[in-house]
């Protein structure tokens, strides 16, 4: 059978691809756009809506909307509430947001530039459970039924019912639900420390095609009485969300899935995943759904909230100007809130799902200036392919082209020693001997044509829950990168604390850890070896190396970098619970429910397989 759906494949693309020199969907021809065809900065950086008040309700909707330039066709994206990227919700600590989701996306025409690859394990509304029979033709076939969703506030400290776990999926009119379906109405309690949050897809295996057609926004928490007052505010204050998109010559979205197209190649094992390739990496730049927009401002400071959005690509930012001097990011916020301090930098790496909340002054510019924000990320990060400078090498453009509307008083970083009222808590100092470890490792499943799958812990998603850490507890996380990239890892529920990363002996270690598997193999998707991952520590090279300085805060995604050790610090408990604190402190009972989720941010890798639950256990 496994011939058959093979050659049933080839013959489909062979059919598909003929007068087309590169294919975008298996389902429907799109010849790729020219990314060298769009003009730049021919559109204002549009402002996200706002959502204000204690009780919500948002609507995923397929719409129409122009990403392109005009004179290019309007784009059909997804969204919430008619928007791409949707509304931003703005909330005050202390008060929780109640929000009624519904998934209206019926029947979209979008669904058929996207397919949804059945052989990996995903949310499956149909039930054929291909993952445990994918010699079925209609395994192999792409789906063409609901679009399941389920919406994650990505950073937030909820419960788990309202996390917007994998698993919490519907489908329009709530027709099929996934196991842990808790309803469409969510409660965030909004008691964390005032941050830049964020709300997208999280629906088990489409999660990478569900957040590209555009199910993603910003959520503000606010704090008045922690936060200094006279941050920049207002149209001075900006959301940025940076995403990487390719295009059809027809101004529709272009998410390859068959054939070469662009920069990503065909799947690189489809006789057991017909569609799915490791990351999708776009050639167009598109900011708040705009591609390579531009921002008019006055010469003076500006708040910008940085979101890398994409898929699978790293963004390593810096200014540009054609004359002058170009500024710097004063970086005043991670994803978890604000630093102790603002940090000064020339460049600014962010990878998927990393926020920055940063300073920028444009004051003593003059009239005019123009400043091109660039990215020098290598795809894959860190040693893939350099961006080109016409195309991918550039994000946004910046113009002086405002009179200043009055002083600037604003918070100015350069002359700021402390950022909050108490500084962060730190959990470095509460790390002893008797502190729990746990060693995990990053792994690629190789196949014949390269990557078959990405795991967490040499485990599936599905596999018994190994991390059930005590709520209050603090535990040390060694996590082991044996493969060649760097992968942002994302842990539900808290935000926690870079100790280092190191350096250690990769391929001594991997024949270690491959010997300790029953037989002296590695045996793929078996979990770690019966004796545990073998400790790290008589392979490390030279010194660790601390956190930047600004990643010296809480964090919820870290870039965790090949042939390396990154520790970190996880506490489960809020972020302000002072250092050894009795009692777990959240305002809700961590342990209930179904439970949480960490995974990498790499969309595609999180949708083959590498992911794994936790459950927080009194």
């Amino acid at each position: 059978m496994k011939g058959k759906r093979v050659a049933t494949y080839l013959a489909c693309l062979a059919v598909l691809s003929v007068g087309s020199a590169a294919l975008g969907s298996v389902q429907e021809p799109q010849q790729p756009l020219n990314p060298k065809s769009i003009p730049k900065y021919v559109d204002q950086l549009p402002a996200p809506g706002k959502l204000f008040g204690p009780a919500q309700s948002i609507t995923m909707s397929e719409f129409t909307q122009q990403v392109l330039p005009a004179g290019f066709p309007a784009t059909m994206v997804w969204g919430y509430n008619g928007s791409y990227p949707g509304p931003t919700i703005e909330a005050v600590r202390g008060v929780p947001t109640t929000v009624t989701y519904y998934n209206n996306l019926v029947d979209p025409v979008l669904q058929r530039h996207m397919t949804i690859d059945q052989t990996l394990h995903w949310a499956d509304p149909l039930g054929l459970q291909c993952m445990m029979s994918a010699d079925r033709d209609d395994c192999f076939s792409p789906y063409a039924g609901p679009v399941p969703t389920v919406v994650h506030l990505h950073g937030g400290e909820v419960p788990s019912r309202f996390d917007g776990g994998p698993q919490g999926w519907f489908t329009p009119n709530l027709a099929q639900v996934g196991a842990t379906f808790p309803g469409t109405v969510y409660t965030y309690p909004n008691g964390q420390e005032a941050t830049t949050l964020w709300y997208h897809d999280h629906a088990l295996g489409t999660t990478r095609t569900n957040v590209y057609g555009g199910l993603a926004a910003f959520y503000l928490l606010r704090d008045p009485v922690n936060e200094p007052a006279n941050l920049p505010s207002g149209p001075y204050e900006r959301e940025i969300a940076i995403q990487d998109r390719q295009f059809d010559t027809a101004g529709q979205l272009l998410f390859p899935d068959g054939s070469p197209a662009g920069l990503n190649g065909p799947p690189t094992n489809p006789e057991d995943h017909p569609y799915w390739n490791p990351e999708f990496f776009g050639d167009v730049i598109v900011v708040n759904g705009k591609t390579w927009p531009f921002l008019n401002v006055e010469p003076r400071r500006y708040r910008l909230r940085l979101l890398n959005g994409s898929n699978a690509r790293f963004y390593t930012l810096s200014w540009s100007a054609q004359k002058g001097k170009a500024p710097v990011f004063w970086q005043i916020g991670t994803d978890g809130g604000l630093l102790d301090t603002p940090v000064k930098l020339a460049a600014l790496t962010l990878a998927p799902g990393e926020r920055a909340d940063v300073i920028v002054d444009f004051s003593g510019m003059a009239a005019g200036s123009e400043l091109i924000l660039q990215n020098s990320a290598k795809a894959p990060f860190p040693a893939g392919t350099v961006p080109d400078p016409a195309t991918l090498g550039q994000i946004m453009k910046v113009v002086v082209a405002l009179p200043l509307s009055g002083m600037d008083t604003s918070l100015d970083p350069s002359a700021v020693t402390a950022l909050r009222p108490t500084p962060i808590v730190r959990l470095a100092p509460t790390v002893t001997a008797s502190t729990p470890v746990r060693r995990l490792t990053l792994n690629e499943v190789m196949g014949m044509g390269g990557p078959m799958e990405v795991l967490l812990n040499n485990s599936h998603f599905m596999d018994p829950v190994s991390e059930k850490p005590r709520v209050g507890s603090t535990e040390v996380w060694e996590i082991i990168n044996t493969t060649g990239d760097t992968h942002p890892i994302h842990l539900h529920l808290v935000q926690y604390q870079l100790l280092s990363r190191q350096k250690y002996q990769a391929g001594k270690y991997l024949k270690d850890y491959e010997r300790a598997f029953p037989g002296g193999a590695f045996i793929p998707a078996a979990g770690p070896p019966p004796g545990g991952n073998p400790d790290p520590a008589p392979y490390l090279v030279g010194k660790p190396s601390p956190p930047d300085l600004n990643e010296a805060g809480w964090k919820d995604t870290v870039r965790m970098n090949p042939g390396e050790v990154t520790r970190i610090a996880v506490r489960f408990a809020p972020t302000d619970t002072p250092a050894g604190a009795a009692g777990p402190g959240y305002p809700f009972d961590a342990t209930e429910g179904p439970g949480y989720v960490w995974h990498c941010h790499i969309l595609d890798h999180e949708d083959n397989d590498m992911m794994r639950p936790f459950q927080v256990v009194p």
